[in-house]
């Protein structure tokens, strides 16, 4: 048990570090939960819709915008109107957060 302790406190150290290191470590844990989700469903993708992230979204619909906001504030995502259809947007994550 001991051991399990250890190794799961060493794995929260090493994720601030990694977060302070990307910059992360000043977003609430709602805008890290909503950008992590937006980092695993675009996975190698170029785009993602952004009506899919928000289906998969278990925050509640005025949550995720306003957090959606702040993190194109903050230059860590971009979101563009669909080609085809200008009612419909795109989101892609900046690159350095998909390898």
């Amino acid at each position: 048990m001991k051991e399990t302790k250890q190794s799961l406190a060493e794995l929260w150290r090493l994720l601030r570090v990694k977060e302070k290191e990307y910059g992360l470590d000043d977003l609430s844990l709602t805008e890290r939960d909503i950008f992590q989700a937006l980092i695993t469903t675009q996975g190698k993708e170029s785009q993602i819709s952004l009506e899919n992230v928000r289906k998969n979204c278990p925050h509640p619909r005025a949550t995720f915008f306003r957090c959606l906001k702040k993190l194109r504030e903050k230059k860590l995502l971009q979101v563009n109107k669909d080609v085809r259809d200008n009612r419909k947007s795109n989101i892609s994550v900046h690159p350095r957060f998909l390898d």
